[in-house]
């Protein structure tokens, strides 16, 4: 018996491909994802939120003329689950909405691009700082958050601005200069020439021309903004400062408010400092703040940020604060604890050669010297045990959803995008709490 396979492909039985067969289906949106599909939660708890900020850039009204807007419900679910896989890109998610059954079941049959996606994230950015504390209101109502103990920590993370627009005084001053010509050059034209359609094209330049004046603008007043930053810095570190050292400060033309800051790859990139405050039992953010310095200073702001939203909440105050090194300076642990002085702040001193952080200085008020003797309490070693999964966590989660570079300019913006990427945590870290909680009840 011959058991060989014929050669010739066309003798096989294979199942081919067609793609020109008319095929009539009937379905629906809601037959797109299962019953207990991941979407669907955040859709539910989305429509849990009180979502009335929101609502306050539509101006189209019932019996009124204008056109009908995307609920805010849609493009806000769409972002948060979208930022949950993993992606912050509106370009992206439009391709998504238009092309993967979850998205779609989101959309509801609405058409979305992504205009109305990035418009919804970047007009009125402050917004989300409201919206944070209604995700906190809904989890504190299902009896999911208490927290009294709060830890501190801040991630860099890439600005929407790179190296080639970073540039020196005398460079932004050749170039306001170039473009000022520019736009008189381009009102001259404008004058002479009779058409109407090369009018517009001329207009349009004109505008691009006057908008990138204006970064020129505010990069030169940032520039001396951070002229003053290097001063005051060099006066607390006792070192001298020189005219050449000032002249080498430089100011971005794409992102005037960014500033250069050492990864933690341990290389340079144009950054913003994303600073979290994170619960230490329930690892949900409840603080978020952004800024363009180090870490020293920030602490007593975020800690009056999470003070009023516990205050929004009815829950208790503050009872420990905990952040690393970097938040051991003076200044901050005198500041806080004249604002906040129930709460235990602490932060471990930075490691000197030859120098022993618990032992009292002449120079020591009594705030220094009650925090000099903390270093080594029993208490603050069990509380401090709890810092670096809640810290760390927080920042490695936003990280991991995308997170590593922001797609719009501007430190109102920035904040906004940030306190986004902490609501969509929030929201995942919901999840599991509930389950935790109903697992522990069934036992």
């Amino acid at each position: 018996m011959n058991n060989e396979l014929p050669q010739n492909p066309t003798s096989f039985k294979l199942k081919k491909s067609c793609r020109n067969q008319y095929e009539f289906r009937s379905f629906c949106l809601d037959d797109l994802i299962p019953d207990d599909h991941k979407a669907r939660l955040v859709w539910d708890f989305v429509d849990s939120m009180d979502l009335s900020v929101c609502f306050s850039n539509i101006m189209s009204t019932q019996g009124a003329a204008g056109r009908s807007s995307t609920d805010p419900k849609i493009l806000l679910t769409l972002w948060i689950y979208t930022i949950m896989d993993g992606n912050c890109s509106a370009r992206k998610l439009e391709e998504l909405c238009q092309h993967h059954n979850v998205y779609k079941w989101i959309c509801g049959g609405i058409s979305i691009n992504r205009t109305t996606l990035a418009e919804f994230r970047s007009n009125n950015p402050r917004k989300f700082d409201t919206l944070l504390t209604k995700c906190l209101a809904v989890m504190v109502k299902n009896d999911l958050i208490s927290d009294s103990d709060f830890s501190q920590d801040g991630t860099r993370v890439k600005a929407n601005a790179g190296f080639n627009s970073y540039r020196r005084e005398g460079s932004l001053n050749e170039l306001e200069t170039q473009l000022t010509n520019y736009i008189e050059q381009l009102k001259e034209e404008a004058k002479s020439t009779p058409d109407a359609y090369e009018k517009r094209k001329i207009a349009q330049k004109e505008r691009f021309a006057n908008e990138k004046k204006k970064r020129v603008l505010a990069a030169l007043e940032n520039l001396h903004e951070a002229r003053k930053e290097k001063e005051i810095n060099c006066k607390k570190n006792r070192e001298k400062v020189t005219e050449e050292d000032l002249n080498k400060v430089r100011s971005s033309t794409v992102d005037p408010e960014v500033r250069r800051m050492k990864m933690g790859d341990s290389g340079y990139r144009l950054a913003y400092n994303v600073q979290f405050a994170t619960g230490l039992e329930s690892r949900v953010i409840y603080g978020v703040d952004v800024v363009k310095t180090l870490d020293p200073g920030t602490a007593p702001r975020l800690m009056a940020q999470v003070t009023e939203r516990l205050s929004c909440l009815n829950l208790e105050r503050i009872k420990n604060w905990i952040a690393d090194a970097a938040y051991s300076a003076k200044n901050d642990l005198i500041t806080v604890a004249n604002l906040f002085p129930d709460c235990f702040y602490f932060a471990p001193p930075k490691v000197k050669k030859k120098i022993n952080p618990k032992k009292h200085l002449k120079s020591d008020c009594e705030i220094i010297k009650k925090w000099r003797d903390a270093i080594d309490s029993d208490y603050t070693k069990e509380i401090y045990k709890k810092r670096c999964s809640t810290a760390e966590f927080s920042n490695m989660h936003v990280k991991n959803a995308a997170l590593t570079q922001f797609s719009v300019r501007g430190l109102v913006k920035v904040k906004g995008m940030a306190f986004l990427h902490a609501i969509a945590m929030n929201i995942s870290r919901h999840f599991n709490l509930l389950k935790n909680k109903i697992n522990k009840f069934n036992l």
